[in-house]
């Protein structure tokens, strides 16, 4: 994560760079009774000023806040270090994730194909078992005549480790367990390298990356189109992964 350099807020240095780090880690920070992300445009004004100073009323309970966040003082140092918060590479997927995603996909112990939903009996391109496992062609053999409930659970985590490896390499800020748990549901979806090129992972890494984004949530959901064109679909899954993220709220799409 970018370092503050100079004062943000009242009376402050305000560098731009400073400023838009401060807004994305005041986004970041859960507020009580503040639901509205400011925009990450690195203007001092008066919102951003009253959400520092909102911060150090509510989360520091200073009873005099001064609306100022200095490089090495205790605002600052609250803000980069949220309660729970942990490197990517100390989580692995939750229980919770794991049974909204099963609930997704549904379990099938047989072979389907995933354009028909139909039942297969011979190799297609979208041959498809346990909880979304693709099968390749090589793999026929070893899933035409299905798999029991404990294999296609053993499949799903396989499928799963390359993402949750993929998270825990690229981001390199300290998240919480639901905001891994969302970065891990929106790669399986986006695939590793839209994610590596992405606005989100450099907003995850540095809440105040220069994107042409106003929030981290605007650069999420707008991956909701599929060969330029906005699916509906896309969109409620990147809404239900948002809320996952901010919220910490498991509910399926």
């Amino acid at each position: 994560m970018t370092q503050l350099v100079g004062s943000v807020g009242r009376e402050g240095l305000n560098r731009k760079t400073d400023v838009r780090l401060v807004q994305g880690l005041l986004n970041n920070y859960k507020i009580p009774n503040i639901n509205t992300p400011l925009l990450i445009d690195g203007d001092a004004g008066n919102k951003t000023i009253k959400r520092i100073e909102a911060f150090q009323s509510k989360v520091l309970n200073k009873k005099k806040p001064d609306g100022r966040v200095d490089p090495n003082g205790q605002t600052f140092k609250k803000l980069i270090n949220r309660p729970s918060s942990k490197f990517a590479s100390a989580f692995k997927l939750s229980s919770d994730a794991i049974q909204l995603l099963h609930k997704i996909e549904g379990l099938a112990t047989t072979p389907y194909d995933d354009q028909t939903g139909k039942d297969i009996t011979q190799w297609v391109k979208g041959a498809t078992i346990g909880y979304g496992h693709l099968i390749r062609r090589y793999e026929w053999s070893l899933y035409k005549n299905g798999i029991s409930e404990k294999q296609a659970d053993k499949l799903y985590q396989s499928d799963m480790s390359p993402f949750e490896e993929k998270v825990s390499q690229s981001v390199t800020s300290k998240i919480l367990q639901q905001e891994y748990d969302a970065l891990v549901i929106f790669i399986f979806n986006i695939g590793r390298t839209g994610f590596s090129n992405s606005s989100v992972l450099k907003l995850v890494n540095n809440p105040g990356a220069n994107t042409s984004y106003d929030s981290l949530e605007d650069a999420w959901m707008v991956w909701n189109k599929s060969q330029g064109k906005v699916m509906r679909g896309l969109t409620n899954r990147r809404a239900a992964e948002w809320r996952i993220y901010s919220k910490g709220i498991y509910k399926g799409w």
